[in-house]
């Protein structure tokens, strides 16, 4: 990995426009990433644009940096393209791939299993817990080349926002005591893991708190009880006024019920596919499942998207994930 950063370094240090890009229907991590690069090439004295092309949720609208987020660019004049946590090319959205493709060089950083790996640059570890993890070690080595300390309380907000999205709170299995070490670096730069969690999850509107209790109630459990699936439908989006980001965490708790092994959100959003949320207990693999799909992720959270109807997605979605957990016993 040492030669990738290596090269990594040396192409954003010569570069001097350059565009970011996290994935779509973005995280903690994703957006996270993304802003604290932002932050730290901006020092450097770059022209930096950052793109998201589901814009910003609301319960990381209070992120540092969240105000320089662009849905969209016309601009083809890039040096250099760099996607941040976004597990394959298409998930940085249609309307930006083509500003990420003008680019004649592309940095990817991510911690998913490639699925069709991309990029002419690779940092890519799928035993880190958050992209977060590997932002930061790039971080580390443009200092010590630019002789700069790039690092402050900005830009550890942003990734301690990563570490605690993709872990739940330090929750996960994907933890590690790198992560921890990071995030006592971050603390002591500023970033207190306590504010951030309940800016991140008790931070809700009203209508995202009212399509949990839609999605809730729409919830169905397999003959087996190891898979439980829950719908939010279109209806449900014009009802309450409300936008697919407000769907975060909720099929967390899904996933949470006792004996479940793999836990499924299907949302059926206005005018687009619908979209679906895997999370897995430890022993199951979700990202086999998005794969069969055309989507990916990580073994405990992935996602895809599917042309409707939502029940025929809903049945084949479900049919396979119980073939997958049968295949692993």
């Amino acid at each position: 990995m040492r030669k990738q950063y290596r090269q990594a370094v040396n192409a954003l240090l010569a570069a001097e426009r350059i565009v970011l890009a996290g994935h779509v229907n973005p995280d903690g991590d994703t957006l996270g990433c993304v802003l604290a690069m932002a932050h730290v090439l901006r020092r450097l004295g770059k022209d930096v644009t950052a793109i998201s092309t589901d814009g910003v949720p609301d319960n990381l609208r209070w992120l540092p940096g969240a105000e320089l987020i662009v849905r969209g660019t016309e601009r083809r004049d890039f040096d250099l393209a760099v996607a941040c946590d976004a597990g394959a090319l298409e998930r940085v959205g249609r309307s930006v791939i083509a500003a990420i493709q003008s680019a004649p060089q592309l940095l990817n950083i991510d911690h998913h299993i490639p699925d069709g790996v991309f990029g002419d640059i690779l940092i890519v570890d799928s035993a880190a817990a958050a992209t977060a993890e590997l932002i930061w070690q790039l971080i580390l080595k443009l200092s010590a080349r630019s002789n700069k300390a790039l690092a402050d309380k900005d830009v550890a907000v942003c990734l301690m926002t990563g570490l605690i999205t993709d872990t739940g709170s330090f929750r996960f299995m994907n933890v590690t005591p790198n992560t921890f070490l990071l995030a006592a670096r971050l603390q002591r730069l500023g970033a207190l893991p306590a504010p951030i969690a309940e800016l991140v999850f008790e931070n809700r509107s009203c209508a995202s708190v009212k399509l949990l209790g839609r999605a809730l109630d729409s919830l169905k459990l397999s003959h087996d009880g190891r898979v439980a699936w829950s719908q939010i439908t279109a209806q449900d989006f014009d009802d309450l006024n409300a936008t697919d980001s407000e769907t975060e965490g909720i099929v967390n708790h899904v996933r949470s019920i006792q004996g479940v092994d793999v836990g499924i959100l299907f949302r059926e959003v206005p005018g687009q596919k619908v979209r679906i949320s895997l999370r897995a207990r430890d022993g199951a693999d979700v990202n086999r499942i998005a794969n069969a799909f055309g989507g990916g992720g990580h073994r405990l959270a992935a996602g895809c998207s599917v042309t409707p109807p939502l029940k025929g997605v809903e049945e084949a979605v479900v049919a396979e994930a119980l073939r997958q957990l049968d295949a692993r016993g």
